[in-house]
């Protein structure tokens, strides 16, 4: 396990071992396909501000899970205690704050659609499906799944490697008995 340390994989729980930047990488990956999926369809759709915030979350996401935490770091000043935290922990916290927000949002209007909150219209439209829009029917549904779980872990993973460093930095914890308030 000492050589996955060195590589910059740390563990989420002792228990189970899950590296920190697998997560980020199937993030990545998933946000990766939803992002590119558009273009290599028959039927295209217009580039939205709902795309270009999905692009830019994938792009942290990635680049998270491939910059090394060895030589990185960032310095912040949170309250009053000063931290050290690694550049791909915080581009990780920021890709997947900014993916789940997305995905959240579009679950939401999915459902409030389908609750007939909003209103739309379906057009039927004849087309030629190529290959890859055959394939897509197929893996869209388990890769969103996937995309949904693995950002929510990747968010919940790099936050608490962020604010759990607090902890670790010799700060002490504001309680009754040590007279701090």
């Amino acid at each position: 396990m000492a050589g996955l340390d060195a590589l910059g994989f740390r563990p989420i729980l002792p228990v189970v071992f899950i590296p920190a930047k697998f997560v980020y990488l199937v993030a990545a990956l998933c946000g990766l396909y939803g992002s590119v999926a558009p273009f290599l369809s028959s039927t295209h759709s217009p580039i939205t501000f709902f795309r270009v915030a999905l692009w830019i979350g994938t792009a942290l996401l990635l680049l998270a899970a491939l910059l090394p935490t060895k030589y990185s770091n960032i310095d912040l000043a949170i309250r009053d205690t000063y931290r050290v935290v690694s550049t791909p922990t915080v581009l990780a916290l920021l890709g997947s704050t900014a993916t789940t927000a997305l995905l959240f949002y579009g679950v939401a209007r999915f459902v409030a659609f389908r609750l007939g909150y909003v209103h739309g219209m379906f057009r039927v439209a004849a087309y030629h499906p190529n290959a890859f829009d055959r394939v897509n029917q197929i893996l869209t549904k388990p890769i969103l799944l996937l995309f949904l779980i693995s950002s929510v872990a990747s968010l919940l993973i790099s936050a608490l490697i962020t604010f759990r460093l607090r902890n670790r930095m010799g700060s002490s914890p504001r309680t009754k008995s040590t007279g701090n308030r």
